[in-house]
C-alpha cells in the first residue's frame, strides 16, 4: 500500500469552552487553516448526553472525555479526513482529564493522548494518568495538554519564578524522566522564552501547554511552534512530525553541509548545544534521553536557519 507524501500536524490546544456554536466554528476552521492532521484539545466543557457536536467535513471523527458534573474541564481528541487512521481503540475519563485514542495511520501504529491537569497536585495527577497511558499506549505515543504548571520557571514564565513548590516541579520532571518523554517544544528551542497562557491577575506569561514524544522517536520531529493568541485564552502549541505517509525520498532530513560554512551559522549551533547540554545533563536524567533529545534541537535549529538564509537571499533579488 502507498500513500501521498505528507507530514503528521499535532496540536495541543486549551479551547477554554466549545458550548457556543461560533467558537465550534472558529475552532474547526482554524484547524483546517493550519493544516491540523490531530488536534489534542482540553476545556471542552462540554458535558451530558446532548453535548453539542465537534466536528464537520474536514474533521467528522471525535473522541470525547465530557465531565458530567458541570460546564468544566473536558478533553478530546479530532482526526482530519485527510489523514488515514484506522481505530484500534479508544478510552474517555468520566473525570474529563484524558482521552486516549491508538490506531494506525499507514502502516505504523500510534496513541494520542489529550491532557489536562488540576491546578494544584499536578504531579500526582499527573502520575495516575501516565500510569492509564502506559497500560494502553502502543506504537508511537504522542501526550499533548494543559499540564497547569511550568517545567522550567527560568524559561517558561516571565518573571522566573512559579508559585508551585520545588518539589512538585523536580517530581514532575522526574516522571517525564522516568517515562522517557521529551518536551518537543524545548527540544528545539532549548534557550527561548515563549508562552501560551497570559494571567491578566498576576500579569504573567507562562508556558502551561506542551507535546511530548518518547525520546526514541525524538528525531521524527520536523518542526515545533507556538501559535498566536486569538479566540481563545491560551496559544496553540503545533508539531510537525514525520510519519509513514512519508516517501522514501522525504523520509531522512538531510543536513544542508553549506550551512556548516558560514561561520555565524556554525557559532550559533556550537552556542545552541552548548546551552542545551547545560540546562539538561542532570543527575536525575538519563544519558540517552539528553543524547537522543539532542539531535533534534541541532535539526531544528539548522532548519531555521536554513529558512533564514533563504528568505535573505529572496529578498535580494
Amino acid at each position: 500500500m502507498t500513500y501521498v507524501p505528507d507530514s503528521l500536524r499535532v496540536l495541543s490546544l486549551n479551547v477554554g469552552g466549545l458550548n457556543v456554536p461560533a467558537k465550534r466554528h472558529i475552532a474547526l476552521r482554524e484547524f483546517r487553516t493550519q493544516k491540523v492532521s490531530v488536534a489534542l484539545l482540553q476545556e471542552t466543557h462540554l458535558t451530558g448526553p446532548r453535548a453539542p457536536s465537534l466536528r464537520n467535513r474536514d474533521y467528522p471523527t471525535g473522541f470525547y472525555s465530557n465531565y458530567a458534573l458541570g460546564k468544566m474541564r473536558g478533553t478530546a481528541i479530532l482526526l482530519a479526513r485527510s489523514l488515514p487512521f484506522t481505530l484500534r481503540d479508544s478510552e474517555c475519563d468520566v473525570d474529563g482529564r484524558y482521552t486516549l485514542v491508538k490506531g494506525t495511520i499507514g502502516e505504523q501504529l500510534y496513541t494520542f493522548a489529550s491532557v489536562y491537569l488540576p491546578n494544584k497536585r499536578q504531579h500526582r495527577a499527573f502520575r495516575e494518568i501516565l500510569r492509564v497511558v502506559g497500560a494502553f499506549a502502543e506504537g508511537i505515543l504522542i501526550v499533548g495538554g494543559d499540564i497547569n504548571m511550568v517545567l522550567d520557571p527560568k524559561l517558561d514564565a516571565s518573571k522566573g519564578t512559579s508559585s508551585l513548590a520545588q518539589s512538585v516541579l523536580r517530581q514532575t520532571r522526574l516522571l517525564l524522566h522516568e517515562h522517557r518523554l521529551v518536551d518537543c517544544w524545548r527540544a528545539q528551542h532549548p534557550t527561548e522564552r515563549d508562552y501560551t497562557y497570559y494571567s491578566a491577575l498576576h500579569r504573567r506569561y507562562t508556558r502551561l501547554d506542551y507535546i511530548f514524544i518518547p525520546f526514541q522517536h525524538a528525531h521524527l520531529i520536523r518542526n515545533s511552534t507556538i501559535g498566536t493568541t486569538t479566540w481563545t485564552d491560551h496559544s496553540p502549541v503545533i508539531v510537525t512530525l514525520a510519519t509513514a505517509l512519508y516517501r522514501s525520498k522525504s523520509l531522512h532530513w538531510r543536513l544542508n553541509e553549506t550551512l556548516l560554512a558560514d561561520v555565524e551559522v556554525l557559532k550559533g549551533l556550537t552556542d545552541t548545544l552548548e546551552h542545551y547540554f547545560e540546562d539538561n545533563v542532570r543527575p536525575d536524567t538519563p544519558s540517552p534521553l539528553v543524547w537522543e533529545a539532542h539531535k533534534a534541537v541541532a535539526r531544528g535549529y539548522l532548519i531555521a536557519q536554513g529558512a533564514r538564509l533563504k528568505r535573505a537571499r529572496t529578498r535580494q533579488f
